[in-house]
């Protein structure tokens, strides 16, 4: 049996027993299962390509990519957090108004299905900027899956919920991970096999979601008294700031900037591929370890703290290491620092709020987030141009990363000072 093949095959047998075990130990109901499995399923789709298709534009030609240059592997990337950015809070509304999140679910896969056959059909600037939108797009699911998912339990199980859902992504993240390397551990890599295994992943989805139940419920929660009552709280506020800052730093730290930068320090194709999974794992033992351990022994805002403080000295690695297995190891800890800032602040995005509330207040939460994710990915376009041309792409990488360290320093410091303490809101 060779390398690929055992990977494979063990990622998919671990896949399953960590779903059974979790079904166990929560006693999770078979519709919170059916969501959970959906959620592995349809996060599967925007992963098997997300964190390659800055790799795909820049890349030579020789070595399978399009070579469109570094600005448009930036603005494509960019792409990403652009749409997630304009598409959070409407994706709420429209889901609402339609009173079916089944009929959301399946609009946004389909959309991923089409767009990614387009770049397996017609691999172009507008085919993969089109597809990074429609990852983008597929990320503003993501927080419908959360309230939705959250809203199966009690309110004070808020942090709990998001802690259980957050093993979800992250385990489509480690199921993804073979068959990135698949494509990708020979020299000229095989870009458009991915896209193509996106789109299977998008058809398996789609034939999946007609055996859930109609999650959402009957009366409306996305209305201008609900607004009202969510925005009068300082605490929603101060969250979706700091959202925006932990979300810059994220995504211009790891995901397509981290894989591009990784194979310009020649970080072999195995380590590529897997780099991603380091970090899944660790930020999915940290995201279980959010809201059942750290938050019950010091609390959800020295819990963000901590995470932060982790991110920060990954950052100093990052800067001042460019050994590859160096790299590789610390984006774990790059991946625990995220895994307890995330889900801690979407615990207390949620927390305040009562089931009929948690909808609109994380609609306006995510709005703040998707900003974060476009300025994450958007700085390395706007440092290329900024920066004298002589400079390497390297230099450029180096001094984006001393931006994000600035910003992450001052996203710690001022949630020390500004961390909220409202009070919980009833229905």
């Amino acid at each position: 049996m060779g390398l690929k093949t055992a990977l494979t095959l063990v990622t998919i047998l671990v896949t399953f027993g960590l779903t059974y075990y979790l079904k166990q130990t929560y006693r999770l109901s078979k519709q919170q299962m059916r969501l959970f499995v959906l959620l592995v399923l349809f996060w599967s789709i925007v992963n098997i390509i997300r964190a390659y298709r800055k790799s795909y534009a820049l890349q030579p030609l020789a070595l399978g990519g399009l070579e469109l240059g570094a600005v448009a592997a930036a603005n494509i990337a960019a792409a990403y957090g652009l749409i997630s950015l304009l598409m959070r809070f409407p994706s709420f509304l429209i889901s609402d108004g339609l009173k079916s999140r089944k009929l959301m679910f399946g609009g946004v896969i389909a959309i991923l299905g089409l767009s990614s056959l387009w770049v397996v059909i017609s691999p172009t600037y507008t085919s993969l900027y089109v597809s990074s939108l429609a990852m983008g797009l597929g990320a503003s699911m993501l927080s419908l899956f959360n309230v939705t998912f959250s809203e199966s339990f009690d309110e004070k199980q808020a942090l709990m919920s998001v802690s259980i859902l957050s093993v979800a992504p992250l385990m489509a993240e480690f199921l993804m991970s073979p068959f990135q390397y698949l494509t990708t551990a020979e020299e000229v890599k095989n870009y458009p096999r991915m896209w193509l295994i996106s789109v299977g992943l998008s058809l398996i989805t789609f034939l999946f979601l007609r055996q859930i139940e109609e999650p959402k419920k009957i009366k409306r929660t996305m209305t201008s008294s609900a607004f009202k009552r969510v925005a009068s709280q300082r605490t929603i506020w101060v969250l979706s700031i700091v959202g925006v800052l932990v979300s810059f730093a994220r995504f211009g730290l790891t995901g397509s900037n981290f894989i591009t930068y990784g194979q310009s320090i020649g970080m072999s194709p195995l380590m590529v591929a897997y780099v991603e999974l380091v970090y899944s794992i660790f930020q999915l033992a940290a995201g279980v370890l959010a809201g059942l351990w750290f938050a019950r022994r010091i609390g959800a805002k020295y819990t963000l703290l901590l995470g932060l403080g982790l991110s920060i000295v990954f950052n100093i690695i990052l800067i001042y290491s460019d050994s590859p297995l160096m790299l590789f190891l610390a984006n774990g800890l790059s991946g625990f620092g995220y895994g307890l800032t995330y889900n801690s602040l979407i615990g207390l995005a949620m927390q305040p709020f009562g089931r009929e509330l948690r909808e609109m207040s994380m609609a306006i939460f995510q709005t703040f987030f998707g900003l974060g994710i476009f300025f994450g990915d958007k700085v390395y376009a706007w440092m290329k141009q900024l920066l004298p041309p002589q400079l390497s792409q390297y230099q450029v990488d180096q001094a984006t990363f001393r931006v994000v360290l600035l910003v992450t320093i001052i996203t710690a410091l001022g949630f020390w000072l500004l961390a909220p303490k409202d009070d919980a809101i009833a229905d």
